[in-house]
């Protein structure tokens, strides 16, 4: 009777893929020992552990922004007064009544919001609110003030902007070049967005790979042991929470580093099917007016916009100097991705030559791959919660909550895992 031949500890690739048929389970138990794969899960366990309460902060304030525009009308009740009347004043009327009240202030733009007429600033900080069924002014608010203020700043800018509360200036210092230069306008925080930003994605990707049960057991992976202890409990509810509030993460993640990184909208375009953005998009310049030539007023101006592009004007840019011409975003009668936006709402951008009532521009109009436009107007509005109504924007709330429970149920399973290790190592010394 011969010997029988010694077993290899080490399957080779080819008898790996002779064997999968039959035995998935060794495959599973191979592909789990593999050093690519544990390194994955390292990583996405201690990305977590190390750079989780930042994400937490920024997500959680996130959470709160989703109902910016609500909050803010209900803290400013006075500036939102309004009465109905069958000829209500328009936009060049409430303009100039603010322009005539106020001489010193350089109104920059006009929008319909919440029943009034709010007439602003160049720099979206301050705005008069004028009541349109009486044309009374009903005062002015600082935009960017206060605890709403603080948390957008907190949230977009990392404290970077300066006509909000909170900003730091040193947060708003250019990083200094590790051998290479920054994107331009990069800063402390800026850096700090983009960094958890791609942390997101990051932790996307090996969240993934860490909660895959497999093709057989996909089932297990939406179970949660209630009656197995603490660690099995948490350990199901932190990848349960993790992979439902996966696709929201992901866009989160990518959109929110492209604000500052624009290679990532790049790249994510390019994986999408989609083409570089056109930089020239939003662009438009006057023809040259001769001399003694018709200004074209706000109404005139925005029949000629409507005309091109029916809806209803939510947020209009002025003639300015340099820049002689209006822009307009008009809300359409059908689906509006920016439809929740406080004052700059609006999904169809049209140009108005504030001379020549022929020389217009819509934006939209101009010819766009898919993954162009879905980006634009679906991915990117979903960041913010603009695209839905406050009810259904409460999933939107939940889910950007999720990294709070997500940090909350790991450390729980951490925790777990070093008091069973020193249990263990106590055991052995005695």
């Amino acid at each position: 009777m011969t010997a029988e031949a010694p077993v290899d500890e080490e399957l080779t690739r080819t008898e790996v893929a002779q064997r999968a048929p039959a035995r998935g389970g060794r495959l599973r138990r191979w592909w789990r020992r593999r050093p690519v794969r544990r390194a994955l899960v390292l990583t996405h366990r201690w990305t977590s552990l190390v750079l989780g309460l930042f994400l937490v902060v920024e997500t959680t304030s996130g959470a709160v922004l989703l109902y910016h525009a609500e909050l803010f009308r209900m803290t400013n009740p006075g500036f939102y007064q309004h009465t109905d009347s069958p000829s209500p004043v328009s936009l060049q009327q409430a303009h100039d009544i603010v322009a005539a009240a106020h001489p010193e202030f350089p109104a920059a733009w006009v929008s319909n919001d919440g029943g009034i007429i709010a007439v602003g600033d160049p720099t979206y900080a301050t705005a008069y609110a004028v009541d349109p069924g009486t044309g009374h002014i009903n005062g002015v608010t600082d935009l960017n003030g206060g605890v709403l203020g603080w948390l957008a700043n907190l949230h977009d800018c990392a404290f970077t902007c300066s006509g909000y509360a909170g900003y730091a200036s040193w947060l708003a210092a250019t990083p200094p070049s590790p051998g290479f230069d920054w994107p331009e306008g990069t800063t402390w925080g800026a850096l700090a967005l983009d960094v958890l930003g791609l942390l997101m994605i990051l932790l996307v990707v090996t969240g993934i790979i860490t909660w895959w049960p497999g093709r057989k057991k996909l089932a297990h992976g939406f179970r949660v042991r209630t009656g197995k202890g603490r660690f099995a409990r948490d350990y199901d509810l932190h990848n349960i929470i993790g992979i439902v509030s996966l696709p929201f993460i992901l866009m989160w993640g990518v959109t929110g580093a492209a604000f500052y990184l624009p290679q990532v909208e790049k790249a994510w375009l390019a994986i999408t099917g989609g083409s570089a953005p056109d930089e020239a998009k939003y662009s438009f310049a006057a023809d040259p007016a001769p001399a003694g030539a018709p200004v074209l007023g706000i109404d005139q101006a925005a029949a000629v916009a409507v005309a091109h592009a029916p809806g209803e004007i939510r947020y209009l840019t002025t003639r300015q100097e340099g820049a002689d011409y209006y822009s307009f975003s008009i809300a359409g009668t059908g689906y509006q991705p920016y439809g929740a936006r406080a004052f700059f709402g609006g999904d169809q951008f049209v140009y108005v030559d504030g001379h020549d009532p022929d020389h217009v521009s819509v934006v939209d109009a101009k010819p766009q791959p898919a993954a162009n436009t879905f980006y634009e107007k679906v991915f990117e509005p979903a960041h913010f919660g603009w695209l839905v109504n406050g009810w259904w924007r409460i999933i939107w709330f939940v889910l950007g909550l999720a990294p709070l429970a997500l940090m909350v149920t790991a450390l729980s399973t951490w925790l777990f895992r070093l008091g069973t290790k020193r249990r263990r190592r106590k055991a052995k010394a005695a």
